[in-house]
């Protein structure tokens, strides 16, 4: 058994108080007297100070970096009087590799697992977590990259302040392969999940799932981007979990954003939905959906009601740039029922969420240049990525695509007009961009800003039709100002903007 010494597990945690801080040889930190008293609430304090993380910012919902739960994750029981809490008042554990991480989430008792910096998996592990955990991230550079975490048939786990990414197996923009059942964080059959400040971002198959009858999940304050398959609820004909999505921001995904299927109460509110091409927020099943103050931006299909007995109702959101289904058949549920909450205005969710959505003080950096190489030598592995990094970065940006078959179907969206998507090697027969959908579904690529350069490409959609039909769509185009320099175009090409 390995042990993880005393000093550098002080240099992690400094001096806060209260806490038992040791290393895979953990004993008890002092008996909890219960949350009648003061001290679990201090101890909820100390664990902010260990993460590093700027704790006194508030909003009109509540503080940004709050001690304790929110939204459903924090309905009391007898056992949980805070609703989840995680190993709070338990054994407190720094682990700086994937070996000490998988071992300290598989401890019994309350135990409070510290991520240090870059713990990288084997691609696509994914590592089980106890009942009566949490895991943290300390500071703004703690990651899980290549693996993501678990949660099955168990309670009480708060996962905060921690990036998961680059679990994206390249050329699975569908996340279809059968040896890629990767996701970010998956909960199955759990109760009193609280998922915070986390990012996600270019992972296998979903970003986050919550299935299979969990219960009292909340997640709040985090960033999913640059993916296909986001955010899934259900595999379940049970109507039995509760969700709450609060203060979360959705940039260039595909879909599932979130798809909430048989939910007996789903509540989201202040979500910024920026830039999905299939759809943004879907009630299927017996599903109860109530949006409030969100903003959806360049969406596809911003709200569905999928079949005839699912519910899904806004209140106090704005809707820019948006089109097809924008369905609002009502609800018979009120969050308030069952917690308290206060959602920001609408107004102020882009400002908020820019500035304090995922984990604390962590930026996105993008260069001038994005090389896209599905071989891990470039910089994504996605051309779908690539534009979503273009998308945020306040600079103009130019793409170099490495040779290789990308089955994707990303969107240039608006705000990128002088976009330059390059293949590397000049050679259209080199860089293929192919998909396999319907007109009516979604082109190959989709342009949707002005004077962008596409150069050495070959666009290609393999969907069986007529030639000239206009059903198979290998490039749609918002007007004629894209520049088509030696691109190559298999399929039906259509100057048109999706959005009239």
């Amino acid at each position: 058994m390995y042990t993880i010494s005393r000093r550098r597990l002080s240099a992690v945690v400094g001096a806060a108080a209260g806490a038992a801080v040791v290393g895979t040889t953990a004993v008890p930190a002092v008996a909890d007297p219960g949350w009648g008293s003061e001290v679990p609430r201090r101890r909820a304090d100390e664990l902010l100070r260990l993460m590093k993380v700027s704790a006194g910012e508030e909003t009109a919902d509540g503080p940004v970096w709050s001690p304790v739960a929110t939204g459903f994750a924090s309905v009391a029981t007898e056992d949980l009087p805070e609703g989840a809490v995680g190993g709070l008042g338990g054994q407190i554990v720094a682990v700086g590799d994937g070996a000490e991480l998988a071992e300290a989430l598989l401890r019994e008792g309350p135990t409070v697992v510290l991520v240090e910096g870059t713990i990288e998996l084997p691609l696509g592990e994914m590592l089980d977590v106890s009942a009566d955990t949490s895991v943290l991230g300390v500071g703004r550079a703690a990651e899980i990259v290549g693996g993501g975490l678990r949660l099955l048939e168990v309670s009480n786990v708060v996962i905060r302040n921690l990036t998961f990414r680059d679990s994206f197996v390249p050329g699975d923009w569908d996340g279809d392969f059968d040896d890629n059942d990767n996701d970010g964080i998956r909960v199955d059959t759990s109760d009193r999940v609280w998922i915070d400040h986390c990012e996600f971002v270019r992972l296998g198959d979903g970003q986050v799932d919550v299935r299979k009858d969990a219960t009292n999940v909340t997640i709040s304050w985090c960033i999913f981007r640059d993916h296909n398959k986001t955010l899934g609820v259900g595999w379940t004909d049970n109507l039995v979990t509760t969700l709450t999505l609060h203060h979360n921001r959705f940039s260039n995904t595909h879909q599932r954003n979130g798809s909430i299927d048989n939910v007996a109460v789903a509540h989201a509110y202040n979500i910024w939905h920026t830039g999905h091409s299939s759809y943004g927020m879907s009630s299927r099943g017996a599903t109860q959906l109530l949006i409030e103050n969100s903003l959806f931006e360049h969406v596809r299909n911003p709200m569905i009601a999928s079949e005839d007995e699912s519910r899904i109702h806004q209140r106090g959101s704005l809707f820019d740039g948006t089109w097809g289904s924008h369905d609002d058949t009502g609800v018979d549920i009120d969050p308030a029922d069952h917690y308290a909450y206060e959602p920001d205005p609408v107004e102020q969710v882009t400002e908020l969420l820019t500035r304090h959505a995922g984990p604390s003080r962590r930026k996105e950096s993008t260069g001038r240049q994005i090389r896209v190489a599905q071989d891990g030598s470039g910089d994504v592995a996605s051309i779908h990525a690539a534009i979503g990094a273009a998308l945020r970065a306040d600079h103009d940006v130019e793409i170099i695509v490495a040779p290789g078959t990308y089955r994707e179907a990303p969107v240039v969206w608006p705000g990128l007009d002088g976009l330059i998507i390059r293949g590397e090697s000049e050679d259209p027969a080199d860089v293929v961009l192919t998909y396999d959908k319907s007109a009516q579904d979604w082109a190959t690529l989709t342009v949707l800003s002005s004077q962008v350069t596409l150069r050495a490409l070959t666009l290609e959609n393999t969907f069986e039709a007529p030639p000239g039909s206009g059903e198979a769509l290998a490039l749609r185009r918002m007007d004629d100002s894209t520049a088509l320099e030696d691109v190559v175009i298999s399929g039906d090409e259509v100057v048109e903007d999706p959005r009239s």
